[in-house]
């Protein structure tokens, strides 16, 4: 088999379980890696604007392995436990995603998952919002189905998580698409390819309510707003998204749970539970600045300052932010290299997208929308948002699309 034809077939299948299963995704993710690796020594490459990029993801996943056995030299009585640890490849997998989308020749299969994907879990999500989810799911897939069965402002609907069962793991996916979806759907294309792009833009903002993602909604706002500012001239589409982000806000507002979710917002940014959590990551980055505590170590010493801090065991996981969390993990060599990845990330797809590439573009959108989030969430916690963010920025960074 060509390497273009394994290249394919492997992003297809991750574009398949972009929606579906975190367990499914990580597999891809780590076949994809190897697979990787095996077309570099067959002599394999990237495009030049991306290896940048893909050399940062490649450090950052260094140095958040070695971290702990760092951090334990220095000053930590242990390691994470080993599915911590791995995460690691979650970074290094937007290099997998690079090098195997450069193979890809035609992207239909690939594209066309993509859309049937977010299609399917809107139509799921809209049965898991209307009634309580009562159907058994088999333990082996480990879903968490209580988590829709939750309910906000008093109403007699539940909060959808489409095949991840979750709500924000289905709400930060479907940012992660939303941008190559507004761009290709605004810019000038094949009728089909852009009614194609704007249902799957659809279903990813129609996710995201069902979800009540507060944030996730504000984002999509912010980027379909961006998208008609920055894709498009004609005055008669920036009208009609404006008219539609506008009545779609105005429904949010009528709909008691959104009228419950948005009512505590601020609140809950500022003094609530996420206050709570960025105190103790800064608590962390002041104990050990420098080297951090070590990647997958967050959690053991957060709850080891808790008698300084007050966290409790639900919020140690992260400081509900993902630079903060990031220095505390692994100190200022990660920061450094997370900032220096996410800078080279969003100047090739820029230099990309003012080349006319549509669906660097999209991508770019999607990493606004990353760093929108990453302000009151830590992504990385579910390896299913940074597997797809990691699939949409790889494409962006060598897709050959039309210009």
């Amino acid at each position: 088999m060509s390497a273009a034809r394994v290249a394919t077939v492997l992003v297809a299948a991750w574009a398949a379980a972009f929606w579906l299963a975190e367990g499914l995704l990580q597999a891809v993710a780590d076949v994809s890696l190897i697979a990787s690796a095996v077309l570099v020594l067959c002599g394999a490459s990237l495009p030049a604007g991306a290896r940048l990029p893909v050399r940062a993801a490649l450090g950052l996943a260094g140095w958040q392995a070695v971290s702990p056995l760092v951090a334990r030299a220095v000053w930590a009585p242990g390691l994470p436990p080993a599915a911590l640890w791995l995460h690691c490849l979650d970074t290094a997998a937007l290099a997998a995603a690079a090098l195997l989308g450069a193979q890809v020749v035609r992207w239909t299969w690939p594209a066309a998952l993509l859309v049937a994907g977010g299609l399917l879990s809107l139509a799921l999500s809209s049965v898991q919002h209307l009634v309580r989810w009562s159907i058994p799911v088999p333990g082996v897939l480990r879903v968490p189905v209580d988590r829709v069965h939750e309910a906000f402002g008093g109403e007699d609907r539940y909060a959808a998580g489409g095949f991840f069962f979750h709500r924000l793991r289905l709400a930060h996916a479907s940012i992660a698409a939303l941008g190559p979806a507004v761009a290709i759907a605004l810019r000038p294309a094949g009728p089909r390819v852009r009614a194609l792009a704007a249902a799957l833009g659809v279903a990813c903002v129609g996710c995201i309510v069902l979800a009540y993602a507060r944030a996730a909604l504000l984002t999509a706002l912010l980027l379909v707003v961006l998208a008609a500012v920055v894709v498009t001239r004609s005055a008669r589409v920036r009208t009609a998204v404006g008219v539609l982000v506008l009545l779609l806000g105005v429904a949010a507002l009528v709909s008691p749970g959104w009228h419950a979710r948005l009512g505590a917002a601020t609140e809950n940014f500022v003094g609530g539970e996420r206050a709570l959590a960025r105190g103790a990551g800064w608590d962390l980055v002041h104990q050990h600045p420098w080297l951090g505590v070590g990647f997958g170590n967050y959690r053991t010493a957060a709850l080891a300052r808790a008698g300084a801090t007050g966290i409790t065991d639900q919020l140690s996981r992260d400081a509900h932010s993902i630079a903060l969390t990031v220095w505390a993990e692994t100190g200022l060599p990660g920061l450094a290299l997370w900032m220096l990845l996410h800078a080279a990330l969003l100047r090739a797809l820029l230099q990309r997208a003012r080349e006319g590439n549509t669906v660097a573009l999209g991508a770019a959108l999607s990493w606004i929308g990353y760093q929108t989030l990453g302000i009151a969430h830590y992504l990385p916690f579910h390896p299913s948002v940074s597997l797809g963010f990691a699939l949409v920025w790889g494409v962006g960074l060598v897709h050959r699309a039309e210009r």
